[in-house]
């Protein structure tokens, strides 16, 4: 029986190669899981953030709809200027995208939204502010 003979040297670049390897193999197996987790974790986020947009515009319609009912109710009470911004506020959340579309500002529409809102309220003068809107960043 002769026993085979092994190399006295080894070949490190055959090493280098197969920890290359698997290295790669690994970070393609990642690439892959984190795509896949990436989707459904960027799917639930854009739920979250279009409900709180959705709840948020929903406030800013159902003030405007009840002060201009009012308004229609008592007109003495609220003037044909405070009336003619109501109508203002309405006519930009009725143009509030219903649809995820890339090319609409949907933000700088909120924000919009958010000072025609505080623009009718001190116009009738109430008190009215939505609970959860972001903090104002002016400090004074």
């Amino acid at each position: 029986m002769a026993a085979q003979e092994l190399p006295k040297e080894l070949d490190l670049d055959n090493l280098v190669h197969l920890e290359n390897m698997f290295v790669e193999y690994g970070r393609e197996d990642g690439l892959v899981a984190g795509v896949r987790s990436g989707v459904i974790e960027g799917r639930v986020m854009g739920c979250e953030k279009g409900f709180e947009l959705s709840r948020e515009i929903g406030y800013y319609a159902g003030c405007a709809q009840l002060w201009k009912a009012f308004a229609q109710l008592d007109p003495e009470r609220v003037s044909d200027k405070s009336l003619k911004k109501i109508n203002s506020l309405l006519d930009l959340i009725h143009s509030f995208p219903r649809q995820n579309k890339l090319d609409d500002d949907v933000l700088a529409l909120l924000d919009k939204i958010r000072g025609k809102f505080k623009t009718v309220a001190s116009a009738l003068q109430t008190a009215e502010r939505y609970a959860d809107a972001p903090k104002s960043k002016l400090f004074y």
